[in-house]
């Protein structure tokens, strides 16, 4: 199987998330074994359900950590993580 993420984007998103401060602590278990996603996910935002779901529009695209004992997934938007361009970050936020 193919990694969708190399070392060195793991290990810069690792150290981000070091920098900012996150625990690895599991909230829901306690433990302290946590998995990095190997990819991105991107979160479509809406102003309102009616009349389905749009995709395309804006949305937050995140790196998700989740725990390896109970698979509580905790996830972090890029953006906020600096791990976004300008360009990218206007397109994401719909600006």
């Amino acid at each position: 199987m193919n990694n969708l993420l190399s070392e060195a984007e793991k290990q810069k998103i690792i150290t981000r998330l070091n920098e900012k401060g996150v625990k690895t602590n599991c909230p829901m278990c306690g433990h302290k074994n946590f998995i990095l996603a190997d990819g991105f996910f991107n979160n479509p935002m809406q102003s309102n359900f009616q009349g389905g779901i749009v995709l395309g529009g804006p949305s937050i695209p995140t790196i998700a950590i989740v725990c390896g004992n109970c698979g509580y997934t905790s996830q972090h938007a890029l953006g906020v993580l600096g791990l976004l361009n300008q360009s990218q970050k206007n397109d994401v936020y719909g600006k």
